[in-house]
């Protein structure tokens, strides 16, 4: 699971923020002055990137030991599990990218509120969350999907608490009212604005595409694995669905 890092810089300066549409946020005129905010900090938050590796490791190792997934490839149950997979890792891919054209280069001095920041406050890791239940669904585990579930939990319930705690500090109440108007993971549509203009930062989405390069062969990885399980000198010591 890749980690988004949507806000981990330490000790932050405010310097430019993003101007929403009038009404959209209550406490928009009330913007922060400098100030020093603690590093987000916690188990969840420092191994999240480990997290994420242990969980498609071990999700691996079951689809290896398993027996024969079901439906059987070539059947239009695989067909359909294929398509929906696919679906689930392009579009966590496209709005990764779209999230970084957005925040990128800019978290450390700007609160986003629009592009996909509009309509949730995490599209990073909703795009992440997208690639990650894409692997169940590639190899047709259950026991993987339980894994990524756990993982995805994992980083709702320790990663994303810990980065918001930061982000409240840094921002107070006009984080509270973004908050309050923005679900965090469920984008609302109604909600959307584009904005003006957006600054892209390039050397963000370099390197967004640098850890594109590792993810994107997952799905060739998955497929080599699915494989390789079902021929009949592969032995499947365990039989999980």
């Amino acid at each position: 699971m890749i980690s988004s890092g949507d806000f981990a810089a330490p000790c932050i300066e405010p310097a430019l923020v993003d101007q929403p549409p009038a009404g959209r946020y209550p406490s928009a005129s009330r913007l922060p002055t400098a100030a020093k905010v603690r590093p987000a900090t916690g188990v969840a938050f420092r191994f999240r990137g480990a997290v994420g590796g242990v969980v498609v490791a071990a999700g691996l190792v079951a689809v290896f030991c398993s027996a024969n997934p079901i439906p059987r490839h070539g059947t239009w149950g695989d067909v359909a599990l294929d398509a929906t997979a696919w679906a689930l890792f392009l579009a966590g891919t496209m709005l990764r990218f779209w999230a970084t054209l957005y925040v990128g280069g800019r978290k450390a001095r700007s609160l986003v509120v629009t592009g996909p920041y509009s309509m949730m406050r995490h599209p990073l890791y909703v795009g992440t969350f997208l690639i990650a239940a894409s692997a169940p669904v590639f190899t047709h585990s259950v026991t993987f999907g339980v894994l990524v579930a756990l993982g995805i939990a994992f980083y709702v319930r320790g990663t994303v608490v810990a980065e918001e705690r930061q982000l409240r500090q840094l921002w107070g109440a006009r984080f509270d009212d973004y908050r309050r108007a923005v679900p965090a993971f469920w984008p609302r549509l109604s909600r959307f604005t584009a904005g003006d203009s957006i600054e892209v930062n390039i050397r963000s989405l370099g390197l967004e595409c640098r850890r594109a390069m590792w993810w994107v062969w997952l799905p060739v990885l998955y497929d080599i694995v699915s494989h390789v399980r079902l021929q009949p000198w592969w032995p499947t010591p365990f039989t999980l669905p």
